[in-house]
């Protein structure tokens, strides 16, 4: 019996220790990918033309870009891709779509769906909306053209 107790003690300890490396590393990447996240914003401020960053996130798409929406120093609302240390492309943020228009789309798509993630990116130099779906037990990705509302891929793993 005494035995018994020392596996499962010896067991606990494991799965213990595992669980809070687990924990520190994820905590460590986030603050990680914030502390980059604030760099970028700071690089984009010291532009002249920027007069504010109003959001920054990280694009994973084919290729990783950081995503600013920007206001520009004439007023103008600005959406600026980052990538390799340089803005590769930038968008008028009144020429796209906003966010809760590509939501109301793939809602049409997948009408009994919960919404889990909403993202503006960009796919072959085109602006997309990436939205995530879940619906049945199924996560399904809806990708919009952010420029012609157009729904470019429909797909779910």
């Amino acid at each position: 019996m005494l035995n018994k107790i020392k596996w499962l003690l010896l067991g606990f300890i494991a799965i213990s220790i595992i669980t809070v490396t687990y924990i520190v590393s994820v905590v460590r990447y986030a603050e990680t990918e914030r502390t980059a996240l604030n760099d970028y914003a700071e690089s984009l401020l010291a532009l002249l033309e920027v007069e504010s960053v109003q959001s920054i996130h990280r694009f994973n798409g084919q290729e990783s870009y950081i995503v600013a929406n920007v206001e520009h120093v004439d007023g103008q609302k600005l959406y600026f891709f980052v990538r390799d240390g340089s803005i590769q492309y930038y968008f008028i943020a009144s020429e796209l779509i906003h966010a809760d228009d590509a939501n109301m789309i793939a809602k049409n798509l997948i009408q009994n769906g919960e919404i889990i993630n909403t993202q503006l990116g960009i796919l072959d130099e085109t602006p997309i909306f990436e939205i995530q779906i879940r619906y049945e037990e199924l996560v399904h990705y809806i990708i919009i053209n952010a420029q012609t509302r157009e729904v470019v891929m429909n797909f779910y793993i």
